[in-house]
């Protein structure tokens, strides 16, 4: 019996080996009066392999055979795999990172679906995932002293009960970990601040008042201090009530936005965490009905991040709108002319990389495959760095196929130049007066050739390399 057990044991154990884990030797747990297993399991989890709580009971259970309750004084043993709780650091990368990626919902961030799909992405050659750190409700997703001590009359319990391992297990698949952070529109907070609130829309936060700002910041340095490698702000914006005002005489939308960035960048930019944020697809357009309201100012948000994510998915453009009928229907278009546009106001200091519908809101013509490759294909043509997909039910089908496709192609290409290359021929040396005497064969009548027959086909030789060298592989 007890040699089983150990056997179980180290099969466990031989499976953290291979996650990268210093194992220790399993702890002995004497069980006492008023424990469960759920709260034994809570104890342990920062020293544990298991992503959720549920997990470790599971794994406890199973190592000790455990098939009804507990008694007083019984001894447990716990599938330990690490001596202290794991600190991962952030993979600090240029702004010019190519990141191709998906987002995940708060309910797929605590499973271990998230790592099924960032399996699925790194296999199709993408390296990103975005996981709502702070979401569209204002429920930070993880374990945090924050919301007790700035809502503590609201309760819930945060999806992801390791954030550490989170981004630890992503950092393991070779995966770019972003942590979105949605900071003005926060329901939550609205309600347990009703003085924070904006005077005109109550489930968003006045981003003038400085303590909404400092809550959110305390959100971004607690973020930074668990390795993310990129924050990425959304909702950071006035609610678009067609207003201007911000309730400080002088001030204007775009500057206490700007300025809030730049508090943000204070943060970030020290500890080589990327710094991006999204923005209104229509704010591209630069209009002043549109600027003034929400406050997206590209010339000053720039100053203050690293990478600017437009949020070019088709449906969201008004019927008519650039003189489209159903912009939905026309991906292309409006992704190459969002990238595009945003490319000419900002050159070369931020980044453009979009975020792109994987969705079928609005599409009447087919959502498939062929319509995501079509917007990833539109966001590099017109020069974007990268691209995110965002499906809000974390439905990537459709996405994994267009992913398939377009790594298909690149590698038939890679094989098409590569024989290209082979089939060249070799490169002659440098030609002189020594070679033309000694080294030139005879053409067909016996008699060295011309300069002007030692070209191919009898193009003279300082046309053809002209030409080969000018043309586009």
């Amino acid at each position: 019996m007890k040699r089983k057990l150990i056997a179980v044991i180290s099969i466990a154990f031989c499976s953290m080996i291979l996650m990268g884990a210093a194992v220790k030797i399993e702890p002995v747990y004497t069980v006492q009066k008023g424990d469960t297993l759920g709260r034994i399991a809570a104890r342990y989890m920062p020293y544990t392999a298991a992503y959720t709580k549920k997990e470790l009971i599971n794994s406890i259970k199973f190592v000790n055979k455990i098939d009804g309750p507990l008694s007083l004084g019984q001894t447990l043993i716990i599938p330990v795999a690490w001596k202290e709780p794991l600190k991962p650091r952030t993979v600090s990368k240029s702004r010019d990172y190519v990141a191709k990626g998906l987002y995940m919902n708060t309910s797929s961030s605590g499973t271990r679906f998230i790592f099924e799909s960032a399996s699925k992405l790194r296999k199709l050659d993408g390296n990103t995932i975005v996981f709502d750190a702070k979401d569209d409700m204002g429920a930070i997703t993880y374990p945090s002293p924050l919301p007790a001590k700035y809502c503590p009359n609201e309760h819930y319990t945060p999806n992801i009960e390791e954030l550490p391992k989170l981004v630890d297990y992503l950092h393991r698949q070779g995966v770019h970990v972003v942590a979105r952070v949605v900071v003005f529109r926060d329901p939550i907070m609205s309600k347990a601040r009703p003085d924070w609130c904006s005077k005109r829309e109550k489930q968003w936060l006045d981003p003038a008042n400085p303590e909404v700002q400092e809550y959110v910041l305390a959100v971004i340095k607690e973020l930074t201090n668990n390795g993310v490698d990129e924050i990425q702000l959304d909702y950071v914006r006035y609610f678009a009530d067609r207003k201007t005002g911000t309730g400080k005489e002088g001030v204007s939308r775009t500057d206490v936005i700007a300025g809030f960035l730049k508090r943000v960048h204070e943060i970030t930019q020290p500890r080589g965490v990327l710094l991006s944020v999204d923005m209104f697809g229509i704010v591209i357009w630069q209009r002043d009905v549109d600027v003034l309201t929400v406050g997206q100012d590209v010339s000053k948000i720039k100053k203050h991040v690293e990478i600017i994510s437009p949020m070019l998915y088709p449906s969201h453009f008004n019927a008519g709108f650039g003189g489209v009928k159903n912009p939905a229907d026309d991906p292309y278009r409006f992704v190459y002319n969002g990238v595009k546009r945003m490319k000419d106001m900002v050159g070369d200091e931020v980044i453009i990389r979009p975020w792109l519908q994987s969705f079928p809101l609005g599409v009447t013509k087919g959502f498939d495959a062929k319509y995501i490759q079509t917007q990833i294909e539109a966001a590099r043509e017109a020069g974007g760095t990268g691209w995110l997909l965002w499906s809000p039910g974390n439905r990537y089908d459709k996405a994994y196929a267009a992913m398939h496709n377009l790594k298909k192609a690149e590698s038939e290409t890679r094989e098409a130049r590569s024989e290209t290359k082979a089939k060249e021929p070799p490169r002659q040396p440098p030609v002189t007066k020594k070679s033309l005497e000694a080294d030139v064969p005879a053409g067909p009548s016996g008699m060295p050739p011309t300069k002007e027959t030692s070209g191919v086909n009898g193009t003279p030789e300082s046309m053809q390399t002209e030409g080969h060298s000018g043309v586009r592989s």
